[in-house]
């Protein structure tokens, strides 16, 4: 009777989550669920962020996380820049990387990441300029997502724990949970 009861209770949760649309398929892989953009987008008490150099100062703000046609997880953020030759640059940069899940911390985050574009509303900056910031900033950019997650599972909920694949599939982010 008990079993019985469990087998029901879980056949009923599955099929409200089911038809909630945020179950992707239920096979011998595990069940995978998509991850929507407005769950990677909450806001995040790590942002914004302020970085002080010998040379420069940046502000990044809270990103925009979506997810492009090219399979990678983009974020746009909004910066603000000051060097001894910007006095105060405002701008925004699109940075994109490929998702991974880390079991110790219960949370997905970036790797291989890219800076795909970088530009300022206020002024034009020399094109050998824009190739050192993105050259410069490359690393500033590795430690804030290697360090601050995009999206976080609840570590006491049993998910966390059950984590098989995290990857992206025809424009979605996908997050295969199983044995």
């Amino acid at each position: 009777m008990y079993l019985f009861k469990k087998t029901y209770i879980f056949t009923i949760l599955s099929l409200i989550l089911l038809f909630s649309g945020c179950i992707k398929k239920f096979d011998t892989d595990g069940l995978t669920l998509k991850i929507d953009e407005r769950e990677l987008n909450k806001t995040s008490e790590y942002f914004p962020i302020k970085q002080d150099f010998v040379f420069a100062n940046i502000d990044i703000k809270q990103p925009n996380i979506f997810i492009s046609n090219t399979n990678r997880l983009n974020a746009n953020m909004n910066i603000n820049l000051s060097t001894i030759f910007i006095p105060n640059a405002a701008g925004t940069f699109t940075l994109s990387g490929n998702p991974y899940f880390d079991k110790e911390k219960s949370a997905i985050f970036l790797k291989d990441i890219q800076i795909e574009e970088l530009k300022f509303s206020n002024m034009n900056i020399d094109k050998n300029l824009t190739n050192l910031l993105f050259t410069n900033m490359k690393p500033v950019i590795d430690s804030i997502f290697s360090n601050i997650p995009v999206y976080t599972i609840d570590k006491s909920s049993f998910k966390g724990s059950f984590v098989k694949d995290v990857k992206i599939e025809d424009s979605e982010l996908l997050v295969t949970f199983g044995l």
